[in-house]
């Protein structure tokens, strides 16, 4: 039915959907996808790095962060529950302490909402995100193209 505008209506959870990103609501639908044992760190910035990378790949909205996470939720969870080799065990232990290392590994996960989110990411724009990642993090040279075109 067209409003006054012209335009049609919108429902309501049209309206959350197109809602752009903030930290707040960032939070809630990593809180609706992923366990709440992975609730477990919040970036110093407070999810702004993480939202600069979702716009930087043109998911800038509720909806479209939704439909990232849906599409990868069950293989992110996977990858969150499996075994880690002998390196990255001695890595975690060393840097958590043994008694929340052997936590974590009894209860079955290993990454905080921040990274499920950057699983998501790796998961759909694949090498694109691999490389912007590292020159995010200022490792090697980028070999592909790291616009989201």
């Amino acid at each position: 039915m067209p409003n006054d505008s012209g335009a049609l209506r919108m429902s309501a959870r049209q309206r959350v959907a197109a809602q752009a990103l903030t930290p707040v609501l960032l939070r809630k639908a990593l809180r609706t996808h992923f366990p709440a044992k992975n609730d477990y760190f919040e970036p110093e910035a407070g999810y702004a790095e993480e939202i600069g990378e979702l716009r930087h790949f043109r998911v800038n909205n509720v909806g479209g962060l939704g439909k990232l996470l849906r599409r990868h939720r069950k293989r992110i969870l996977a990858i969150d529950r499996s075994p880690m080799d002998q390196w990255h065990q001695k890595m975690y232990r060393e840097e958590m302490g043994a008694a929340v290392f052997e936590d974590f590994q009894r209860r079955q996960f290993w990454f905080a909402y921040p990274g499920l989110l950057r699983l998501a990411l790796e998961l759909e724009f694949g090498e694109r995100y691999e490389v912007f990642a590292n020159r995010r993090d200022g490792i090697g040279q980028p070999e592909v193209a790291d616009d989201a075109g």
